[in-house]
């Protein structure tokens, strides 16, 4: 995949973020390059998302589905900190089905829903 990759450690079984839990998320974003959110389905807790520029081989490039609260409402999302701006395609790590494709904007953080 040309431009960044975003490969990190996560942990499975983390509390929500929200007011009672620190999280945070970083975002490495600007000229060609900017981020992505996902929201998927509570049933994808605890699963990964893979991401790929349309194109190319999958390369593991992957993160963890969080429950973050919104208000009083849990969501569930997956986020890429730093892709090059292009088309890409997301997945679930481990399952060969391509899901769902988004647009990432340089200097930008697109969202989609599963």
């Amino acid at each position: 995949m040309s431009g960044r990759a975003d490969h990190h450690h996560h942990h499975h079984g983390e509390a929500p973020s929200g007011a009672s839990a620190a999280a945070s998320v970083v975002a490495d974003i600007g000229g060609d390059v900017g981020a992505a959110v996902v929201y998927v389905p509570a049933a994808l807790a605890g699963h990964e998302l893979e991401v790929r520029a349309v194109g190319t081989d999958w390369t593991g490039a992957h993160t963890g589905i969080r429950e973050r609260r919104v208000g009083d409402a849990p969501v569930w999302a997956a986020f890429f900190g730093s892709l090059a701006a292009g088309r890409y395609e997301v997945r679930v790590r481990g399952h060969g089905v391509r899901a769902l494709e988004l647009a990432v904007r340089g200097g930008e953080v697109a969202e989609a829903r599963w």
